[in-house]
């Protein structure tokens, strides 16, 4: 699941460095080729895997509930 989410983090950066060369060569190739939500939905999925993969593992976590409940502060 943490290698999911990195990857799609990765194509993220990987068609925003593309789109930036594009721009700055003047290949305009890129609107026939990518939809206009690809980028969203590659750094936002990225990301919301990486969050349930922290959640999932916060909620398993039996010593983390040890310790915020039985030590005082």
């Amino acid at each position: 699941m943490e290698k999911l989410g990195y990857l799609l983090i990765t194509g993220f950066f990987v068609l925003v460095t593309y789109l930036a060369l594009d721009q700055l060569y003047g290949l305009s190739l890129v609107n026939e080729f990518y939809p206009d939500g690809l980028i969203i939905v590659l750094i936002y999925g990225g990301l919301f895997v990486l969050f349930i993969k922290v959640l999932r593992e916060r909620l398993n976590n039996k010593e983390d509930d040890y310790y915020s409940k039985e030590i005082k502060k």
